[in-house]
């Protein structure tokens, strides 16, 4: 806590000159100053003066003290700085004198530690937290702008997927903006703040949207998967027979409407892969086993890429044993297992 004393009067503008002359007024108060640092309990002094060019001109001189009985001495002593204004009486506006107690509610060293304690925690948060935050807005970003991309492939406007015109539109939104910000300098926090959120609330909807339709997406393709009892013998699970015929669609949303297939071994067998995801190249390709497939080299048996709508035919003749199929266009995506028994 400290313990402050304000000292105000008004000077007339023409006496000003003269407070201000070596020896007068003004050098006082500073000579005042070098004597008050050793006396017990002072903090500061501080004189300051109002800027008018015309009429009055006001004095503020302030002194802070450590406590209550240090500000009590020095008033009861001498000098003082009410009693220097008093010997320079001549130079103030009559009854303009005024002096005035009071308690510092924070004192300079509660600021200073304030403004510290402020200083280390910039210095160590901020160079953690904003890569931190700038990463998490990448990361959503690129995921839902995929998300989006990747589901938007699916709708069409003649040859055109509306996924092309959405990242045109995009790109300009970026130059747009980069636009904006480049010509304001003095942009608030608060207005880069609203931007990112309506950047982020954009790409969630939009990520929520897609992953609503992929799901619808997936359910309408299982619907539209014939049962198992009357599909050809490729879709028998359990004790059906194994196929020397079937059927193998790819639908929305990058996959097929199946994983499993199980065909005659040692025997010739048909595959017939239909391609219904609308603007998207597919292809199927056997492989011996995953790692043969992850590792670049040829593929058992492979249709040829096409363009959906389309369908393709694959004739293999396999040995006994266990085998892997997957898109080569998408290798990641669209995958399952063959068993030739």
């Amino acid at each position: 806590m400290e313990y402050v004393q304000l000292v105000l009067a008004q000077l007339p503008a023409d006496k000003l000159e003269e407070a201000l002359r070596p020896g007068g007024l003004l050098d006082r108060l500073d000579e005042h100053r070098n004597q008050l640092v050793h006396h017990h309990g002072f903090q500061d002094m501080r004189v300051v003066r109002s800027i008018n060019r015309q009429g009055n001109v006001q004095l503020v001189v302030e002194t802070r003290w450590a406590d209550d009985q240090s500000l009590i001495d020095y008033e009861t002593g001498e000098p003082t700085v009410t009693s220097i204004l008093e010997q320079h009486s001549d130079l103030l506006v009559p009854g303009s004198l005024q002096v005035i107690d009071m308690e510092a509610l924070r004192s300079e060293e509660w600021w200073r530690r304030f403004e510290a304690e402020q200083q280390v925690r910039e210095r160590t948060a901020f160079p953690f937290l904003v890569p931190a935050m700038a990463f998490l807005f990448s990361v959503l970003v690129v995921y839902g702008l995929s998300r989006i991309y990747l589901e938007l492939a699916h709708w069409k406007v003649g040859d055109v997927d509306m996924a092309t015109p959405l990242a045109l539109g995009i790109s300009a939104l970026i130059l747009l903006g980069g636009w904006f910000v480049a010509s304001r300098p003095q942009l608030k926090a608060w207005q880069l703040g609203a931007m990112a959120a309506v950047v982020l609330v954009g790409i969630l909807a939009g990520a929520i949207w897609a992953a609503v339709h992929e799901e619808g997406g997936a359910q309408e393709a299982a619907a539209e998967q014939p049962p198992a009892a009357t599909a050809p013998a490729g879709g028998a699970q359990g004790g059906g027979a194994p196929a020397t015929s079937l059927q193998v669609r790819a639908v929305r949303t990058l996959r097929f409407d199946r994983q499993q297939l199980v065909v005659a071994a040692n025997q010739p067998v048909t595959i017939t892969f239909i391609n219904e995801d609308t603007g998207q190249v597919h292809d199927i390709a056997i492989w011996r086993s995953r790692q043969d497939a992850q590792g670049g080299g040829q593929p058992l048996a492979s249709t040829e890429f096409c363009t959906a709508p389309c369908q393709e035919t694959l004739n293999v003749t396999l040995a006994p044993g266990n085998y892997y199929f997957n898109c080569t266009v998408h290798p990641q995506q669209m995958t399952g297992t063959l068993v030739a028994r």
